[in-house]
């Protein structure tokens, strides 16, 4: 994220003073179903916006854990900002599957016309060492304030000089297109059916107690699921069987939540591997960079994390 103004950014940067300076303090995290025309299947999206300055390092590095593709949104008339480079280089690092959207073409038509944003950002993935595959991103045109995306730039052309409907390009269909086909689906751990889920985020509610957020590594969670955690401290020849835990280590899922907008709503169904969640009735001592596992087929190792 370039620190664009569109319309998720406007919908997450939800804050007091994210929306006063228009910039991302704290991470936030939502969900979509989209059905595509082509295969009427519906899928869910879930969406992670992330502080871009390196003074967020270690919070920046927790959320790119938790995806496994990134849409670079860069503003056409500026080009990469500093803290495009930042995310950008951790994700590329990480092997994340890359998405560039320049947006704001309504106002920089000469830019999209000239293709001089565009070789600034291939430059720049070249510069922060993008492999072979991630070098083949596919790049798409957008106005967000105007609600269309395309990804054929003379369309886009078309669209802002008015011989081309922006009606036509079915609104942010062709963006949600292009997650569904180039973004991998999340990986599941083979051989390990039991519940795991690396903890990014810890938080408090007066009414639910003490919450944690993270993407689910393995099998399933339901209400009443009683879980355990492997501390993040714990070495690799450590059994969870063998951890010395407080004596609240073991409890049971009171409350499932995902986020749909910037609003907590109660899951109704099990979660299962790849959904991003937020867990009531967790161990209170559970902290950032632990994992999260059920007490009927526990993980015999903590999940691995970035450091704090």
């Amino acid at each position: 994220d370039s620190g664009n103004a569109s319309s998720l950014n406007r919908l997450m940067d939800s804050g007091d003073l994210e929306k006063e300076r228009g910039i991302t303090i704290t991470s936030k995290v939502t969900r979509c179903h989209y059905t595509s025309d082509g295969t009427n299947t519906t899928r869910t999206i879930n969406v992670v916006d992330t502080p871009g300055h390196a003074d967020f390092s270690g919070e920046v590095d927790r959320i790119l854990s938790l995806v496994d593709g990134v849409v670079l949104v860069v503003d056409v008339g500026e080009g990469p900002m500093a803290q495009t480079k930042y995310v950008l280089r951790r994700a590329l690092a990480r092997g994340l599957t890359p998405i560039v959207v320049l947006n704001k073409c309504d106002r920089a038509i000469a830019h999209v016309e000239s293709g001089e944003c565009e070789g600034g950002v291939l430059d720049l993935f070249d510069a922060l060492g993008a492999d072979d595959g991630q070098m083949e991103y596919p790049t798409l045109w957008a106005s967000a304030k105007s609600g269309w995306c395309t990804n054929d730039v003379d369309t886009a052309v078309g669209i802002v000089k008015g011989t081309v409907e922006g009606s036509e390009t079915g609104g942010m269909t062709s963006l949600l297109d292009c997650i569904v086909e180039y973004i991998p689906p999340p990986s599941v751990e083979e051989g390990n059916g039991g519940f795991s889920m690396a903890v990014t985020g810890v938080g408090y509610d007066q009414y639910l107690g003490r919450l944690c957020t993270g993407r689910i590594h393995s099998g399933t969670i339901s209400l009443a699921d009683s879980v355990t955690y492997l501390s993040r401290d714990t070495d690799d020849d450590t059994s969870s069987t063998k951890q010395t835990k407080p004596k609240d280590a073991i409890e049971s899922i009171t409350g499932i939540f995902v986020n749909r907008g910037v609003e907590r709503t109660p899951l109704d169904i099990p979660a299962s591997a790849g959904d991003i969640v937020t867990l009531s009735g967790i161990p209170p001592s559970i902290k950032v960079g632990d994992t999260l596992t059920s007490t009927t087929n526990p993980r015999s190792h903590a999940l691995p994390t970035p450091p704090l």
